[in-house]
């Protein structure tokens, strides 16, 4: 990647989210099948922080605090949809392909499965060939939303992530 120090540059590989989708695993080892949860809306992927370990003792050096970087942590990612109630991938009985063969979003939440996921982006430019965010989680949270006569049925979920995937990030 070039030095940007100073110089002026078009942003040719920003990206958008349109055409984006949020897929699970069937969890087949060797060639598994991957289905998108239906009528996604939006994605936010949980804040990834480190734990501040403050080692401040009554002589630390200018009456200043000491810290030092702790574990890390990734929050849960935070996914809006469309309420569909007879949609496999978001339903609790199933009837999809893959991992929605037995249950969509609510069987998921309600056994505490664990399940590969991926976020993928599409390729929105010359420059930019499509985007793959993989964790491994599960569903920690399944929330409809408002039902009222002025707008669409909504709902919420979020994904726990069980492990560190932030080797995997482009």
């Amino acid at each position: 990647m070039a030095d940007r120090t100073d110089t002026f540059y078009p942003a040719e590989a920003a990206i958008h989210g349109y055409g984006s989708q949020l897929l699970v695993s069937d969890g087949t080892p060797t060639t598994p099948v991957w289905a998108a949860i239906a009528a996604v809306v939006k994605i936010t992927p949980g804040e990834m922080g480190t734990e501040d370990i403050d080692r401040t003792h009554l002589r630390s050096p200018d009456a200043h605090r000491e810290h030092m970087p702790g574990l890390r942590d990734s929050k849960a990612f935070v996914v809006e949809f469309i309420w569909m109630p007879e949609e496999e991938s978001q339903n609790n009985a199933g009837g999809g392909v893959g991992p929605f063969t037995e249950g969509g979003l609510i069987k998921m939440w309600r056994e505490r499965t664990i399940h590969d996921f991926k976020i993928q982006l599409p390729a929105v430019a010359p420059a930019v060939t499509g985007v793959e965010w993989p964790f491994r989680g599960y569903v920690s949270k399944f929330q409809p939303g408002e039902i009222g006569a002025e707008d669409k049925v909504g709902g919420t979920a979020e994904f726990m992530p069980t492990q560190a995937y932030d080797a995997d990030l482009p």
